[in-house]
């Protein structure tokens, strides 16, 4: 069992250095791509589009009415992200989704109780059960128009000198970049 993590724990040391030394500096970026900058510097992170590599330095393009030219060295780089494209099915906004329409539901269904009058004059809705059958059809109904708002997707970029651990949609990622 210890040879088999050391073999692997050598392989994955070795592929990092191949790539290292494939790559000579360079970051794995098409120019023009989207990406997400984070840098001590920056308050927010930058949205911007890759234009090139210059030495250790990274040049940026940004988004946007100012459409700046932004320049950073590597070293001053904390996390760098290009876009893997919009999703939806997203947790979040289905969850905000189902709460809202739940909420309404519920008032809906108890104004509904109060205001109406079933036809056999004997009966009255009730409050309790007309208002939880609005909140599980309004939560139902929000979760599905939640589930259809696409949000942007992010990958980490290895920068040099890294080792990064991360989720790329369902699959595990380990990058090594060694000088």
């Amino acid at each position: 069992m210890h040879l088999k993590a050391l073999l692997v724990s050598l392989s994955l040391v070795c592929v990092g250095q191949n790539a290292a030394a494939q790559t000579s500096g360079s970051v794995p970026i098409v120019p023009g791509s989207r990406v997400r900058v984070m840098t001590p510097t920056l308050v927010t992170p930058l949205i911007a589009n890759f234009l090139e590599q210059r030495g250790d330095s990274l040049v940026f393009i940004e988004e946007g009415r100012g459409r700046g030219l932004w320049s950073f060295a590597i070293s001053q780089i904390q996390r760098l992200e290009m876009t893997a494209g919009e999703a939806g099915r997203n947790k979040k906004p289905i969850a905000k989704g189902a709460a809202i329409g739940a909420g309404v539901g519920l008032a809906l269904g108890v104004l509904f109780a109060a205001a109406a009058e079933p036809s056999d004059s004997t009966k009255e809705y009730s409050m309790l059960l007309t208002g939880a059958a609005g909140a599980a059809a309004g939560a139902g109904i929000g979760a599905y128009l939640g589930s259809r708002v696409k949000t942007e997707r992010w990958v980490n970029v290895p920068l040099g000198r890294q080792f990064s651990l991360g989720m790329s949609g369902h699959r595990f990622r380990i990058a090594i970049a060694l000088p």
